[in-house]
């Protein structure tokens, strides 16, 4: 049952993504590519070394898809008054329409699965998806 409302809640979540993106003209960016803007959001303008740790993967991997962010417009890219070789990394317009647009599907989703429930189970739920993401990291989780 838990993996059925998994399911059905990631199938929902890809269908409300894809038709606004597409809606709003982004069809052209990739899940992965999503999570890095996402994360360039979160943490102001890093460099890509901070994209890198923070996301815990490989410089090259993040320059590979910083490159591509910034050749469709997404991500821009401004040198270190200070340090000529650092880059700080900067959502372009397009870039901060999509992550509002990505922040307002995930409300739509939380709405459209606590518009049935009472207050007592959106507490409950709260606190129960609150131990899948404070509890653990994602890594240490395993199909046991």
């Amino acid at each position: 049952m838990v993996l059925e409302t998994v399911e059905m809640i990631s199938q929902l979540m890809g269908e409300l993504e894809s038709k606004a993106f597409e809606q709003e003209g982004f069809s052209d960016i990739t899940m992965n590519q999503m999570h890095y803007l996402e994360t360039i959001s979160k943490l102001g303008s890093p460099t890509s070394a901070d994209l890198a740790d923070n996301l815990g993967v490989s410089r090259p991997s993040v320059s590979a898809i910083v490159k591509k962010l910034i050749e469709t417009d997404y991500l821009t890219k401004s040198k270190s008054k200070t340090d000529g070789r650092v880059y700080y990394l900067h959502l372009t317009e397009k870039g901060l329409r999509f992550n509002q647009l990505h922040s307002e599907v995930h409300q739509i989703l939380a709405r459209r699965i606590t518009e049935n429930l009472n207050m007592v189970e959106i507490d409950e739920l709260a606190s129960l998806l609150g131990k899948l993401t404070h509890d653990k990291p994602l890594e240490q989780i395993s199909d046991d």
